[in-house]
């Protein structure tokens, strides 16, 4: 469908990147960043480019180019064998584009603009893809422009900047541009059993300073003040001996992969019973998970009511089965893997106000991300965004970690006060907590006042 008329807010972004060489448009998911960046590319009459982005949504941005820009020459690169044009504007995905032959055609030529988006993809400054587009000898280095685009900048932690900052703002970053250096100021780094820890957050308000210039960030809240707003619960399922079982086994290997999978095929069945209950009431709910075993059993139990999105499925198959969730009144459960549904998909929040996760990530990025799929231009509801939970489990540990590494972002991007999990509610007094504070008492998730209230009965 082709944007012919901007809001006031998206020529603001389009004229931010128009009059930058290096930039990061930062803003909230669903606000519109492919369309700016397109009227930008637009406006400065650029005539060539390199438009890298996860292979999900490959095909959108290539479909959106041809409504938004038909009069450009635009090339969709499937494979390493399908190798860039010169003249044309180059859409590629993160996996291939340090692949075989088309690093160096990339590399050869000189290009108008770089354009990478869902641009968190290059937060690990050792891996292929991100040394291929933003390393010392990195395809933005051929580009008149390069331009970042990414809702979520920072998801997990500081470390993530380096590679984006190194590349865009290497003379304000000044003696930090060496990675030493930044992993000791910006991530409170040391030494320890297992080598250099760059997993902290230090100096974070003179991170936010370096970052101001170049990015520009806005949230739905500030741009679009009356798009519903998102809540979240906490759903405790009630666990089976082997469900507990498992979530103890999980608690002394936090990091067994098996034992993950198995709590989360476990939690197949309860969950299962939440969602049939919560059909009795919704049309249509996406369910969020993380292994894609568990994602099958829930299919199986659906059947014609389901529809998958792993990742597994061909891209032809993927945009079937989204416009048959949101077409087709009888399919009323969307059944997405995290990393495959979390990003790029647009048209859920016209039909569903309601996510599931039966599995979680224990980074806030992600989670935010896949709750925008229904946050987003065209929602008319308030979202609610469940975490089906096994009480005293690793569940409740992840949910604590989420909440505060979602301040140290927002300290990052100068948005304190704005925590990604704050609208959730005590069931008992209706009290607005953050979603860590509230506990389990009488089966209901309460606040602690309400929860000591309630034991006093037990």
């Amino acid at each position: 469908m082709r944007i012919d008329k901007l809001y006031p807010f998206q020529i603001v972004g389009r004229d931010f990147l128009a009059s930058r060489k290096s930039a990061i448009l930062a803003d909230d998911m669903g606000l519109g960043k492919s369309y700016m960046a397109m009227e930008a590319i637009k406006k400065l009459g650029l005539k060539n480019g390199v438009i890298i982005v996860p292979q999900s949504i490959r095909h959108t941005w290539y479909k959106i180019f041809q409504e938004q820009l038909p009069g450009l020459h635009v090339k969709e690169i499937f494979n390493t064998r399908s190798l860039p044009e010169p003249d044309a504007f180059n859409i590629v995905n993160y996996d291939i584009v340090w692949r075989g032959r088309l690093l160096p055609d990339f590399l050869a030529s000189p290009w108008d603009i770089i354009v990478a988006d869902e641009s968190h993809y290059l937060k690990n400054i050792i891996a292929k893809r991100s040394k291929a587009v933003l390393g010392k000898k990195g395809i933005y280095k051929n580009a008149t422009y390069c331009w970042l685009m990414t809702g979520t900048p920072v998801l997990n932690k500081p470390i993530e900047l380096f590679a984006p900052l190194r590349a865009l703002v290497p003379d304000i970053l000044g003696k930090e541009a060496d990675y030493m250096r930044y992993a000791y100021k910006y991530c409170d780094a040391f030494q320890d059993h297992f080598g250099f820890n760059v997993e902290g957050a230090s100096n974070l308000k003179e991170l936010a300073r370096i970052l101001a210039p170049v990015m520009l960030r806005r949230t739905k809240e500030e741009v679009l003040p009356e798009l519903p707003p998102a809540i979240y619960e906490k759903i405790y399922l009630d666990g089976t001996k082997e469900l507990m079982k498992q979530t103890d086994a999980e608690i002394v290997s936090p990091r067994s992969a098996s034992i993950k999978k198995a709590i989360g095929l476990l939690k197949v069945k309860p969950a299962i019973k939440h969602i049939e209950y919560l059909l009795e009431t919704k049309n249509k709910v996406v369910v969020f998970t993380w292994h894609k075993a568990v994602a099958a059993e829930l299919n199986a139990h659906f059947g014609e009511r389901s529809v998958l999105y792993t990742g597994d499925e061909s891209t032809k198959q993927k945009d079937a089965n989204k416009e048959h969730f949101i077409k087709d009144e009888s399919c009323q459960v969307f059944i997405g893997q995290l990393n495959a549904a979390g990003i790029g998909l647009d048209g859920l929040q016209k039909v569903c106000d309601t996510a599931v996760f039966i599995e979680m990530t224990g980074v806030p990025g992600k989670i935010k991300q896949a709750v925008d799929r229904l946050r987003r231009i065209g929602q008319d509801d308030t979202v609610l965004a469940q975490f089906l939970i096994v009480e005293d489990s690793i569940d409740e540990e992840v949910v604590n970690k989420l909440i505060e590494k979602s301040k140290n972002i927002n300290k990052i991007m100068q948005e304190e006060g704005k925590e990604v999990f704050v609208k959730s509610s005590c069931k008992m007094c209706g009290k607005d907590k953050e979603l860590h504070e509230l506990k389990r008492a009488a089966g209901l998730s309460v606040c602690m006042d309400c929860g000591r209230k309630l034991n006093c009965f037990n």
